[in-house]
């Protein structure tokens, strides 16, 4: 037993001499030797020769193969004395080999190697091969594949595996943890001949002696070798996604887990778009090699089948125009063509579904106006009417539209707040008198109401005119807001929006009148001795002679300042004078008849007044001694109108 034990200690350190050599030569080009699975921290990559150099790893379109090789490599084993291990190979011959030897079949040889360097040839030939190992150890194991007929020789097709290796332990060692892949996460199920992946499992630890067994949860979309781990799709348009699960049974009684999702389906996936929007068609799927060619087709509602353009730059991504609702129920699929070599062969994919879902969501556009029938005084937008007078004949003109035709609106009511003065004369709705409305006082406004009108029917009608026509009344306010609204319901009533206009429109109210509001001004404290002095006024904020010019009919005005009497302070009278400059630095002394300051002509309104500091009244203090007091004076300002 202890020699035993010290033959096992050096074999081990041996390998580990190994790794520590190897390990920093990862990229090396003898990595494509061994198979894709290869635990670094036991065996030596560098170190093995193969018996013959690995074929290339096929070219494979979906279930065709354009160039000969194996699309399921031997996977390197680890095993424990008299445990048995199974290696799994797939091959296949190019589209151009089959051919060419039409009447042969596959024939194996495998070889083995005790130290990777020197090999020979095992008695076995079946495809898959079963060993039980008896000692600790590691042994290397390449596969030929030959094709060949009744006359060897003639068009023979051979290929070679990958290396890999099976190493013995002297016990087993359980897996924790199974990670899951698979060589194509997507599979066809719309081809003539079935189209199959593999999926692998690495365990951890990676040296983890137990075997995997495989199974899928719905075996409607794909099947499973539950040793092999070759995965079939199915060839009768099933769509969906199947999950492969992998297991990895342990001799203590546990076990390690891990899956794999897969996608069944035609190469297309059905696509839903809302009405006016763009939407992608994408060929799924990996292609060993770029398609050559791909033309798109499209299958109106009615089966006309035509070719349509593809303006994505990715030729496997079809991108459709702006949709309409007519698109609804078209199909689209794509034909691939694949060259490699002498071999050119087309996929065609399902016809997937394009679904557009109804834009009904309403489009409304409001436009307002208004117009005042008894007196023409509006801006260009005729959105505001001016000096509005009592009875005059106001119409209210409203056009709404609905622009989507497939709309959810099928019923609408129009709100338009008016002054609560004004009396409704009567409502048109696209020429028609119309009676339901009702107009009540407004709760937020307590100088306007509400007028109301209800029931507007969208389902038949996409566009409305409405004409409301009314009298003013007497009102006190300067202005008026005349806010409109409309609000949408669908036809179970619920709700859809509150529609604003682009437009506000607005009342201004003229009564016929003029008002003047002057304020005082004061000049600054001058002494007994003050004499030829020019004073000028003490700032005013706002105008010196507030004016509100409400006149509908706007006569030629003129307006004067006049000095009533001399600045006095009880009996007291100033010697001064009150000199009214004029922007040109001109004045004239102000007296009782009047100094001209405005004046406009017809149809134009008088502005307030405010002068400039070197304009307008300055006191003129003359010679004298001046007795003490607080002086004032009185200024009268009058207007006068022309008449025709």
């Amino acid at each position: 037993m202890k020699k035993k034990r010290q033959i096992l200690i050096s074999i081990l350190f041996s390998m580990m001499l190994i790794f520590t050599a190897t390990s920093f030569n990862k990229n090396s080009s003898e990595d494509k030797i061994l198979s894709k699975i290869v635990p670094v921290t036991i065996t030596a990559k560098a170190a093995v020769t193969p018996y013959h150099t690995p074929t290339a790893d096929p070219i494979i379109l979906l279930f065709i193969w354009l160039t000969s090789g194996y699309n399921l490599q031997p996977e390197n084993q680890y095993s424990y004395v008299n445990n048995p291990k199974t290696l799994y190979t797939d091959s296949g011959r190019s589209v151009v080999d089959a051919l060419l030897g039409l009447l042969s079949s596959p024939h194996y040889t495998w070889y083995q190697s005790t130290d990777g360097q020197n090999w020979t040839q095992m008695s076995q030939t079946s495809k898959e091969l079963t060993v039980t190992p008896s000692k600790v150890g590691t042994v290397y194991y390449q596969q030929m594949t030959r094709w060949y007929g009744l006359i060897p020789g003639l068009l023979d097709t051979i290929v070679y595996s990958k290396v890999a290796f099976i190493t013995t332990f002297p016990n087993p060692i359980a897996a924790t943890d199974l990670s899951v892949k698979a060589n194509d996460k997507y599979l066809y199920n719309n081809q003539s001949n079935a189209v199959t992946t593999y999926v692998t499992g690495t365990p951890t630890p990676v040296d983890a002696t137990g075997n995997i067994v495989w199974k899928v949860d719905n075996t409607s979309l794909a099947t499973v070798d539950s040793r092999t781990g070759l995965v079939t799709a199915n060839k009768n348009g099933e769509s969906g996604t199947v999950r492969v699960t992998g297991t990895m049974a342990n001799t203590d009684g546990t076990s390690a887990s891990g899956f794999v999702d897969i996608k069944i389906g035609g190469g297309l996936d059905d696509q839903t778009v809302d009405e006016g929007q763009k939407t992608n068609f994408t060929i799924q799927g990996t292609f060993d090699e770029e398609p050559t060619n791909v033309v798109w087709h499209k299958v109106d509602t009615s089966g006309k089948d035509t070719v349509v353009n593809n303006n994505n730059s990715e030729p496997l991504i079809y991108t459709t125009p702006d949709t309409v609702y007519a698109d609804n129920g078209t199909k689209y699929y794509a034909v691939l063509t694949v060259t490699s070599g002498d071999s050119t062969t087309t996929v065609t994919t399902n016809k997937a579904n394009l679904t557009v879902r109804k834009n009904i969501v309403p489009d409304v556009s409001i436009n307002n106006t208004i117009f005042n029938n008894s007196y023409e005084d509006h801006n260009s937008e005729n959105t505001t009417i001016s000096n509005v007078a009592e009875n005059d004949k106001v119409m209210h003109q409203i056009n709404i539209k609905d622009g989507n035709l497939n709309s959810a609106l099928t019923r609408a009511e129009v709100e338009i707040k008016l002054p609560k003065t004004s009396q409704v004369d009567g409502i048109k709705v696209n020429g028609q008198d119309f009676s339901d409305y009702t107009n009540v006082t407004d709760p937020d406004n307590s100088q306007g109401s509400v007028l109301t009108i209800r029931n507007l029917n969208f389902a038949t009608t996409k566009d409305f005119t409405i004409e409301i026509n009314s009298t003013v009344g007497k009102n006190e306010a300067l202005s008026f807001d005349s806010v409109v609204s409309v609000n949408g319901y669908d036809t179970n009533g619920k709700l859809l929006g509150r529609y604003l206009p682009g437009q506000e429109l607005k009342l201004n109210f003229a009564d016929n009148s003029i008002s003047l509001q002057a304020k005082d001004w004061n000049y600054k404290t001058i002494n007994s001795h003050t004499t030829s002095s020019l004073l000028d006024r003490e700032k005013v904020e706002g105008s010196h002679l507030e004016v509100v010019d409400k006149r509908r009919n706007k006569q030629a005005l003129t307006l004067y300042l006049s000095q009533k009497e001399p600045f006095k302070s009880d009996e007291k009278i100033l010697n001064s004078e009150m000199r009214y400059y004029q922007a040109n630095g001109n004045y004239e002394i102000l007296n009782e008849n009047g100094t001209l300051v405005s004046e406009t002509i017809a149809d134009e309104t008088l502005d307030s007044v405010t002068w400039l500091d070197h304009e307008g009244p300055k006191l003129y203090i003359g010679n004298g001694v001046h007795k003490a007091g607080v002086y004032t004076a009185k200024l009268e300002w009058s207007l006068v109108e022309s008449v025709k």
